[in-house]
């Protein structure tokens, strides 16, 4: 059977305020050619399909308009929900859908409540059996523990519990069909990027890689954008988000996977690389030098590094005439050496003098909740 791997869509997400829906689109459209050409049997979508919990209706039609294409196609579809998701609006189409071999999961859920799904291969001839874990919050981990067994004696950190539920989803799998696991997790020393929300980044959330099920052919992955593979017991791998969603990922080669399996016998995986979207890209110069650049940047976003004398006022504005695609533009000069207290503040990170402006207008130190909140919004903010 043969099946394709993608994740973390983020559709509706924007740049600066700018509206990335055609670039989307256009992924979306090599994501259908892909599984059209390989004559895949399912796409699995590792989650954060959507990038807000409150999407809107263009962002809604863009991803049902893509599960309709398959549809045709007798592809069928193994969707779950990530951390940016509603699972409750994902789960709301579920028994409707399921009938049309488009099986969307919102909320964990046992091995016979829906948390396995059956796949038919397209010739009807084999059989994949897909473990399904959508994205568990901390405050959620008991409840989930329960829905898998309320007989199980569970452990108490939340990446065991993690690794025990998916190995109560791994336990029926059988020699004589493909098995195969979809879920959204973080995996403890994965290369992590800049788009990922930080509150579900720490180390409490973590998996061990050790810990995942051994008798998967492959464990897809969604929550970490960047593309990569993970030594694990199963093979395993992180697909990647669909385009570079901020200047964090530039540079990253944005892909599906392509996995081929056979029952009893090991996946072959294979990256197939996607060319939709505009590429990310830092600039230096000085206006002259990127007046020079302006024909070899084509249509990529860029955050603009440029040099100069002293503080100029209107040089953003020249910049951009220059490089109308110039989401952010800051000043290169040298600077006198700051004494005292401002040098002191000016080794802190913006989170840390977030930090201290909070202490001295309140009287107490932020929570870490708080101040992950904080680096959240202020990483969204500066593309970084």
């Amino acid at each position: 059977m043969r099946f394709i791997h993608t994740a973390d869509w983020h559709i509706g997400k924007t740049l600066r305020g700018h509206s990335r829906m055609d670039e989307f689109a256009a992924a979306l459209d090599e994501i259908v050619k892909v599984a059209i050409d390989a004559k895949a049997d399912a796409v699995l979508v590792g989650g954060d399909v959507f990038d807000s919990q409150t999407s809107a209706p263009e962002a809604d039609k863009l991803v049902y308009d893509f599960l309709a294409r398959l549809l045709p196609e007798r592809i069928a579809c193994v969707l779950i929900a990530g951390n940016h998701d509603n699972p409750r609006k994902l789960s709301a189409l579920a028994n409707l859908l399921d009938s049309l071999g488009i099986f969307i999961r919102g909320e964990p859920a046992g091995p016979s409540a829906g948390g396995v799904v059956t796949v038919p291969s397209r010739d009807g001839h084999e059989t994949a059996q897909v473990a399904v874990l959508p994205f568990v919050s901390e405050r959620r981990i008991v409840d989930a523990c329960q829905l898998m067994n309320p007989e199980y004696e569970w452990y108490e950190a939340y990446s065991e519990r993690v690794a025990q539920m998916l190995r109560v989803l791994a336990s029926g799998f059988s020699a004589d069909t493909v098995n195969v696991i979809l879920a959204h997790l973080l995996i403890s020393g994965a290369r992590v990027g800049t788009g990922e929300r930080p509150l579900h980044l720490g180390e409490v959330y973590a998996v061990n890689a050790q810990q995942l099920p051994d008798n998967a052919q492959y464990i897809g992955l969604g929550h970490l954008h960047r593309p990569q593979e993970i030594l694990a017991p199963s093979k395993t791998c992180f697909a990647g988000s669909l385009i570079e969603l901020d200047f964090g990922e530039r540079e990253q080669d944005k892909r599906v996977v392509l996995i081929e399996a056979k029952p009893g016998r090991p996946a072959h995986i294979e990256s197939v690389s996607l060319s939709a979207g505009r590429k990310l890209r830092d600039v230096t110069g000085t206006l002259q030098e990127l007046e020079a650049l302006a024909a070899q940047v084509g249509s990529d976003f860029l955050r603009v590094q440029v040099r100069v004398d002293a503080p100029t006022p209107g040089i953003a504005d020249r910049v951009r005439e220059v490089l109308p695609n110039a989401l952010d533009v800051q000043l290169e000069y040298e600077r006198q050496q700051p004494t005292g207290e401002a040098t002191r503040l000016g080794r802190l990170d913006a989170a840390e003098l977030f930090s201290e402006f909070y202490e001295h207008h309140n009287g107490a130190k932020p929570s870490e909740e708080l101040i992950g909140l904080f680096r959240s919004v202020y990483e969204e903010a500066s593309g970084r």
